[in-house]
């Protein structure tokens, strides 16, 4: 389908909604209708509930002290991510039409702010409106604490140590988040689809259990909102800013992807997204990147399921499989070309790669010698990030590898595309280099660590991402995401030392790559619910107990390079294998077996904590900033 159709199909779509308001139980519904707009006939009529609910006359209770909050947001405890500012070449060198597109990219991720802190905690923006009333008022408290609730867009979040931030008092995490009502506990919410599937409920189960549904109560039921119904006027507003860049923007293939991306945002249909996806997977030389982020980290109630005999046994029988939901985050940059010929190189080695993966005839790959061209990747200068990728909670992506698995893009043939975020893995080694090495790594070894070895560990990890099985993954529920991103980094050592015996890299950059990893993926405390550090503690503690890594008494490490290969393909072996077997009981035995916080992980958390003070972190977007002004 030409652009100009997909345009004029948009147009019949947002000037076709029809609202009836009503009120019932003190919350606001609206009925839309969307008849005979012959989109995509195959898909059919859509009828399409919206429904929301408001806390606005909330009581808050601060839960830092005015000194608590100073000393949290010290300079050397709250450190800066900046991003692309109006006077980087990387922005003056852009043609007219493409900067002004990005105004209306960088218009269409602000609003996505809003719909992530009501995905993350139902309090956040009564909150966040409380925090800005007493502010005006005078409140230096609350002053702040917006500080904090900016930087890491919540009530609630975690240190660089896994310590909780918590910025009101008597409120903690759920495992629902904002998805699921904050009353609903593990338990009922087993109990209440084990009813609902035995009276012949299974469609609306299947909704709830999906990724892009938020769940409210029905009664002694639930019932299953989705996005598109449930954040209309947001994601109708980001729709027509993302139209009104496609009418600018230079390069008809991202122009495509960006019609198609309003389509989806304003349609209750997973296809749709599907066709977004797949578009945007393709994009390889578009001088503008602009991403609408879905992954499912944060959800930690869908995947219980699965500790339900009773339930998964039912779910099983339907043939319904629970999919944790999304938390939305969007990324606006400018593709660096530098950047992107580099990490390209390694693009025709992916079949390669493909074919070292252990028990690889047991399963089908994204990659493989016929659709390896499948995979894009690029390197982005950061204009922007919203929602979930500019939260900091602990830690800030540095690249992602999308479309997930579970996405029906891929399910149907679609391709992945790896992003890259230059401005997070500049800051990340910004100033105490010596003082880090000095503090966790034997002298001798100081010589190995590099920088830009980071960037080549983290290309490899986003690739082998792409590799392994990619069918069922959602039957090790919780554990899911933490064996998958275990893979990806055991699987990125693995293909690292292949890939050196191949002629890719020299023996060097193997021995800089492993120390560099190494370092620095040293953590400052233990957290076993965060998947990306549970897989840290999880290598790190396997290391160690295998010799391949010795910690001195002083907690400084000694790494053994053939060691560190050997380990890693044994858990790369054991990771595959979990993922193939998909049993929940024996993903869940593996984790807890491996993922201990040891007296070496601690002798190395205590020096890196002596030097190295960083608790939080917070992003500014000054070119972003310009250019809302500027419109």
């Amino acid at each position: 389908m030409k652009i100009s159709s997909l345009n004029n199909n948009y147009l019949k779509l947002r000037t076709n909604f029809k609202y009836q308001k009503y009120t019932d139980n003190n919350e606001s519904y609206s009925n839309i209708n969307l008849t005979n707009l012959g989109l995509i006939p195959a898909y059919g009529i859509f009828s399409i509930n919206f429904k929301s609910k408001q806390k606005d006359s909330e009581q808050f209770e601060l839960n830092y002290s005015y000194k608590e909050l100073q000393k949290r947001l010290a300079p050397d405890v709250f450190t800066e991510f900046r991003m692309l500012d109006e006077n980087s070449s990387a922005y003056q060198n852009l043609q007219e039409g493409d900067k002004e597109a990005l105004k209306h990219l960088v218009k269409a991720a602000n609003i996505f702010d809003s719909v992530y802190k009501r995905l993350d905690n139902i309090h956040n923006l009564p909150f966040e409106k409380y925090l800005d009333k007493e502010v005006k008022k005078g409140n230096e408290r609350a002053a702040l604490t917006k500080k904090l609730y900016d930087a890491q867009k919540g009530i609630i979040a975690k240190t660089v140590d896994a310590k909780p931030v918590e910025l009101l008092k008597n409120m903690k995490e759920l495992p629902g988040k904002g998805f699921y009502p904050e009353d609903l506990s593990e338990k009922e919410f087993h109990k209440i689809l084990i009813d609902m599937l035995n009276n012949g409920e299974q469609q609306e189960v299947q909704n709830i259990l999906n990724q892009r549904s938020v769940v409210l109560r029905e009664g002694k039921k639930l019932k299953a909102i989705d996005y598109t119904d449930y954040f209309k006027e947001e994601f109708v507003h980001a729709a027509d800013e993302l139209m009104a860049a496609a009418m600018t923007s230079t390069n008809d293939d991202f122009n495509r992807y960006l019609v198609l991306q309003a389509n989806a945002l304003i349609m209750n249909n997973p296809y749709m997204d599907a066709l977004a996806d797949k578009q945007w997977a393709t994009l390889q030389d578009t001088p503008l990147e602009f991403t609408i982020g879905r992954e499912c980290y944060d959800d930690k109630m869908t995947p219980s399921v699965r500790k339900n005999k009773e339930l998964s046994v039912l779910l099983d029988k339907y043939g319904i499989t629970p999919y944790a939901k999304d938390s939305l985050g969007v990324r606006v940059g400018i593709v660096n070309k530098e950047g992107t010929d580099y990490i390209l190189k390694i693009k025709d080695f992916l079949p390669f790669m493909a074919s070292k993966m252990p028990f690889n005839n047991e399963y089908e790959q994204t990659i493989s010698n016929k659709t390896y061209n499948k995979q894009t990747m690029v390197d982005a200068d950061i204009v922007n990030m919203t929602g979930q990728y500019a939260a900091y909670r602990g830690a800030i992506s540095i690249a992602s590898n999308l479309p997930n698995n579970d996405k029906l893009s891929v399910q149907t043939g679609g391709g992945k595309r790896n992003v890259y975020h230059r401005q997070m893995r500049m800051a990340k080694y910004s100033n105490n280099k010596e003082q880090l090495l000095n503090a966790l790594l034997e002298k001798s070894q100081h010589k190995y660590f590099d920088v830009d070895a980071m960037q080549d560990f983290t290309i490899l990890h986003e690739n082998v991402h792409s590799l392994g099985p990619k069918d069922g993954l959602e039957a090790l529920g919780n554990s899911k995401n933490t064996i998958e991103e275990h893979k990806a980094d055991a699987g990125a050592l693995v293909m690292l030392d292949e890939l050196t015996k191949a002629g890719f890299y020299s023996a060097l950059k193997e021995k800089q790559v492993i120390t560099s990893y190494l370092v620095g993926y040293v953590l400052k405390g233990p957290d076993f619910e965060n998947a990306h550090r549970a897989r840290n503690i999880l290598q790190h503690n396997y290391f160690i107990q295998h010799g391949a890594i010795d910690v001195s008494k002083d907690g400084k490490m000694k790494i053994h390079y053939d060691k560190v290969i050997d380990c890693a393909h044994k858990m790369l072996e054991n990771a595959v294998r979990l993922q193939l077997e998909k049993s929940p009981e024996k993903a869940e035995k593996y984790l807890k077996d491996n993922v201990i916080w040891s007296k070496e992980l601690q002798k190395l958390a205590d020096n890196l904590n002596s030097v190295d003070k960083k608790m939080n972190s917070y992003i500014t977007t000054p070119l972003a900033d310009s250019l809302v002004k500027q419109s």
